[in-house]
């Protein structure tokens, strides 16, 4: 479904930053992997820094009671992928209007 979502949407996400978030064992490594190479083959520009939400993470919010401030280090990744949208946007919206 995301694929065909992001098929379908291609002219609004093409030459634009992309950032991921991911729960699962590892933090949806995997499945983060290879949605960056689809993003590439989409024109888009995945950006270096994701989420990766564990699942000892996932369950102690869900189930445990637990709130992000509990685990900063996914706060930390956030802001990193954050940061990295904002500069690529910044510098992909102006690579844009040159053209």
């Amino acid at each position: 479904m995301l694929k065909n979502a992001l098929d379908y949407a291609y002219k609004e996400f093409n030459r634009k930053p992309i950032g991921f978030v991911g729960y699962g064992g590892v933090g949806a490594a995997r499945a983060i992997e290879q949605l960056r190479l689809v993003a590439v083959e989409l024109q888009m520009a995945p950006v270096r820094n994701a989420v990766h939400i564990g699942m000892v993470e996932f369950l102690g919010i869900w189930q445990q009671g637990k709130t992000f401030e509990d685990f900063p280090h996914l706060a930390q990744a956030a802001s990193g992928m954050l940061d990295d949208i904002a500069w690529w946007a910044k510098a992909l919206k102006t690579s844009r209007e040159a053209a």
